[in-house]
C-alpha cells in the first residue's frame, strides 16, 4: 500500500531534498563552469607565450565542445545505466586531471588536443545533472531546482573570475607562468569533488537511506503519475534522438549557449581593453555574475508555469538584446561595463525557464536521451561562440563589438518566444502548465 503525505509533510520533504541534494549538484556545476571559464583568463597570457593568434587560440579552445558533442548522449545513458554517483564521480576525476594537464601544454597543438580530451572527459556532466533532478523533484518544483543548479553557473563564473586575475599575477612563482597556475588551481577542485560524490551523493530515491519509507513511496508514486501520458522506457531512446520537439528545443538551447559562452569567454578580453590590472579584471568580470546570482535567488519562483516562463523568456531576451547592443554604442568604459552587467543575467535566467520543458513531455530513458541530445546540439553553441567572438571583434575593430553575437542570439529568442506567446503559449506537446 502506498503512503500519502499531508501538504505539510510534502513541503517538508521537498525542502529536505533541496538541502540534501542541491549543494552537491550545484557544486559540481560550479566547478564545471570554473573549468570552462579558465580559458578566458589563461588566454590573456597564453596567446603570447605559445605564439598563437586570437583566432588560433579560439579554435583550439573550442575543440572542447567537439569532444563534448561526440560523447554527450552515450555518457548520459551510461549514467542512466550505472547510476549518478559512479558516473558523475568518473566525470569529475577525469576532467580534473585533464584540466591540470592543460597547465603543462607548451604548444598550441598540445593545448588543442587537451581541450578536445577535456570535452570527452566532461561529456554528459550538465545534462546528467538535469536528468538527475528529474529523478527527485516533481515538475512543480523543477524551475526552482534548475534555478538553484544555475546558481552554480553564476557563482562559478564569479569565483572563476575572482581567481583568474590573481592567479595570472602568480607569473614566475615556482617557475610557472600565471596561465599555468590558472589551469592547475582550477583542476584540483574537480578531483577533490570526485571523492565527495562517491561518499555522499545518492543515486535515486529508491537508494536514499535518508528518506522514510512513506516519503519514498509518495515520491516515487508522484513521479510515476507525472510520467503518465509521456513515452518512457528503453524502447523510446531512438525516438528521442529524432523527435521534432527535441530538435526544436535543441535549436533554442543552442542560441542560449552561444550567448552564454560568448559572454563567459570574451568578457575578460573586453575588460582588459579598459586598461586594468589582472586582479581588477577579475573583480570587474565577476560583477555581472554576482548580480546574476542575486537575481537567480529572487526571480525563478515568479517564473513558474509554462506561460509565465514564456513571458519571462521574451522579456529577458529583449532586455539582453538592448543591453548588449548598447555596450557597443556606449561612449565610455563605465557605460559599456554597465550594459554588460545588465545583459549577462538575462542569459542565465533563461535556463530555469527552458529546462523544465523537456521533462514535461519526456521521461525514463527517453528523458535521458532527449536531455542529452538537447545539450549535445547546444554544445555546438560553445564552439560557435569561441570562434565567432574573436572574428566579430576583429571585423568591428574593438573587443566590445563581439557582444553583437549574444545580442543577435537574444534577438532571435525574443522574436521566437514572442510569436509563441502570441499564439497562446507553448503547445501541449511542448509544455503543459503545471
Amino acid at each position: 500500500m502506498q503512503a500519502n503525505l499531508t501538504v505539510d509533510e510534502q513541503t517538508a520533504l521537498i525542502k529536505r531534498l533541496f538541502w540534501r541534494l542541491m549543494p552537491f549538484v550545484t557544486a559540481i556545476y560550479l566547478i564545471a563552469i570554473i573549468d570552462r571559464q579558465n580559458v578566458g583568463f589563461a588566454k590573456l597570457q597564453m596567446v603570447g607565450h605559445l605564439g598563437m593568434t586570437e583566432t588560433a587560440y579560439g579554435l583550439a579552445s573550442s575543440l572542447f565542445f567537439i569532444g563534448y558533442l561526440l560523447l554527450e548522449v552515450p555518457s548520459v545513458m551510461m549514467q542512466n545505466k550505472f547510476g549518478a554517483k559512479l558516473w558523475l564521480a568518473r566525470i569529475l576525476g577525469t576532467w580534473g586531471a585533464v584540466t591540470i594537464a592543460l597547465g603543462f601544454a607548451h604548444t598550441g597543438t598540445a593545448f588543442g588536443a587537451l581541450r578536445f580530451l577535456l570535452g570527452v572527459a566532461e561529456a554528459g556532466a550538465y545534462p546528467g545533472l538535469i536528468f538527475y533532478l528529474t529523478l527527485w523533484f516533481p515538475k512543480a518544483y523543477r524551475v526552482r531546482a534548475i534555478a538553484v543548479l544555475t546558481l552554480g553557473s553564476s557563482l562559478g563564473n564569479a569565483i572563476g573570475a575572482l581567481m583568474g586575475g590573481p592567479l595570472l599575477e602568480l607569473d614566475g612563482v615556482l617557475g610557472l607562468h600565471g596561465w599555468q597556475w590558472v589551469f592547475i588551481a582550477t583542476g584540483v577542485p574537480a578531483v577533490a569533488m570526485m571523492f565527495i560524490v562517491l561518499k555522499w551523493l545518492p543515486d535515486s530515491p529508491a537508494r536514499a537511506d535518508f528518506l522514510k519509507e512513506k516519503e519514498r513511496q509518495w515520491l516515487e508514486k508522484t513521479l510515476d503519475e507525472e510520467a503518465g501520458g509521456r513515452v518512457k522506457g528503453h524502447g523510446s531512446f531512438a525516438a528521442a534522438l529524432v523527435s521534432p520537439r527535441v530538435l526544436f528545443l535543441s535549436l533554442v538551447y543552442t542560441l542560449i549557449m552561444i550567448s552564454l559562452y560568448g559572454v563567459i569567454y570574451w568578457t575578460p578580453t573586453v575588460v582588459r581593453a579598459f586598461g586594468v590590472s589582472g586582479s581588477t579584471n577579475g573583480l570587474l568580470s565577476a560583477t555581472p555574475w554576482l548580480v546574476t546570482t542575486v537575481l537567480l535567488l529572487w526571480l525563478p519562483k515568479r517564473m513558474e508555469g509554462a506561460r509565465r516562463s514564456l513571458i519571462a523568456m521574451t522579456t529577458l531576451s529583449v532586455i539582453g538584446l538592448a543591453a548588449f547592443v548598447g555596450s557597443t554604442l556606449a561612449g565610455d568604459n563605465t557605460l559599456r561595463f554597465l550594459a554588460i552587467v545588465i545583459g549577462t543575467p538575462c542569459i542565465s535566467l533563461l535556463l530555469p525557464c527552458f529546462w523544465p520543458l523537456p521533462s514535461r513531455t519526456l521521461s525514463g530513458a527517453q528523458a535521458a536521451a532527449g536531455i542529452a541530445m538537447i545539450s549535445t546540439i547546444g554544445s555546438i553553441g560553445g564552439f560557435v561562440a569561441q570562434n565567432l567572438m574573436p572574428w566579430v571583434a576583429k571585423v568591428g575593430g574593438a573587443p566590445v563589438y563581439a557582444m553583437l553575437v549574444p545580442a543577435a542570439c537574444l534577438g532571435a529568442l525574443a522574436l521566437g518566444s514572442a510569436i509563441a506567446l502570441g499564439r497562446g503559449g507553448p503547445t501541449p506537446d511542448l509544455a503543459a502548465t503545471p
